[in-house]
């Protein structure tokens, strides 16, 4: 049964997006077209075919972390979608308490040592500040040198804002960064809940996780874009979008003149046209060739697809293309007998 009840385009200007005609940038297209075509090729060569590494002979790619083409399968959204989205021991609505638990501490790994999935519902302050506090202790004793959280996003909005709010809930410091974050879902559980239930758009469901004091633009529309895999949940990602910093610059790589249309809707605009654009320069972008070892209808290159790697990696690409400047993260192999410098 088809549940879902989009808004279509979404909290931007329909007729503006079908009537525009912006300038873009001729190197940037060219640029953008090869960059998705060959991260979707390193993907199949490294995650389908498990080949060897070099995947590319793309210096740019070669040397420097970019995402997956689809979020969908980055390791950390794998994970999510594995063990909370398809979990059918986990109820509808603590998939929605812990996607949001899960985005704002973006790392599995610590999530599998505190043995979540959590069911908030049976869960009591006494086993967060025993049981879980004992797991997050004896993983430092384990290793003294590890990361709890991701460095993917900077999440430094939850721990301070989360920190306040429990210091007025239980009158004093939780030190605890990760404690930080799940005690503050499970105080709010029903709060987060109940405004998700009751948004009748996907705007309404952004402005509602945007609410909690700590979770800014960008966090909310990942948690949004997390409860699209949701069956039960109402909405997808296909007609809402939000322009985050790193989109931003990406935009303006793409875009000379936008004409008129703000960053959402030039997103919705390329992706609108993206066959049109890829016949007026000449490049290829055939969905059933590009995306050949996926299902037939997942065939297609989205709206999220154009906000999570056409945009912000772009702007990666082409500041290390034109601009001299690296990207902040290089792309280290597993086998150390590889060198790339």
């Amino acid at each position: 049964m088809d549940i879902k009840n989009d808004q279509l385009f979404c909290n931007v200007r329909e007729r503006k997006i079908k009537n525009s005609k912006p300038v873009l940038n001729d190197s940037v297209i060219r640029e953008w077209f090869h960059h998705q075509r060959e991260r979707t090729s390193i993907y199949y060569k490294k995650e389908i075919l498990c080949l060897p590494p070099y995947w590319t002979d793309d210096e740019i790619l070669k040397n420097y972390k970019f995402v997956n083409t689809k979020r969908t399968w980055d390791r950390e959204t794998k994970w999510l979608l594995k063990n909370i989205i398809n979990n059918h021991s986990v109820s509808y609505d603590n998939k929605i308490l812990n996607s949001f638990l899960f985005r704002v501490i973006n790392k599995s790994d610590t999530l599998r040592e505190i043995n979540a999935p959590f069911d908030f519902s049976k869960m009591n302050i006494k086993y967060i500040n025993e049981t879980i506090r004992e797991q997050l202790n004896n993983i430092s004793l384990k290793n003294p040198n590890y990361v709890f959280f991701s460095a993917a996003y900077i999440l430094g909005g939850p721990k301070v804002n989360f920190g306040k709010f429990l210091e007025e809930i239980e009158g004093k410091t939780e030190k605890n960064m990760i404690l930080r974050m799940i005690k503050f879902v499970f105080y709010n559980q029903d709060k987060i809940v109940n405004g998700v239930n009751v948004s009748a758009n996907q705007l309404e469901v952004f402005n509602h996780l945007k609410s909690f004091s700590g979770i800014g633009n960008f966090l909310a529309y990942q948690i949004f874009v997390d409860l699209t895999y949701i069956n039960k949940f109402p909405f997808t990602e296909m007609n809402f979008v939000v322009s985050g910093p790193g989109c931003e610059r990406g935009i303006n790589w793409i875009f000379s003149d936008r004409d008129g249309m703000n960053s959402e809707e030039c997103l919705f605009w390329f992706t609108l046209n993206q066959n049109k654009i890829s016949e007026e320069y000449k490049e290829k972008w055939d969905m059933d060739e590009i995306f050949h070892f996926l299902p037939k209808e997942e065939r297609t290159y989205t709206l999220m697809d154009m906000e999570n790697s056409g945009a912000c990696e772009i702007d990666k690409r082409c500041r290390t293309k034109f601009n001299n400047k690296r990207p902040k993260q290089k792309y280290y192999y597993q086998d150390n007998n590889l060198k790339l410098f």
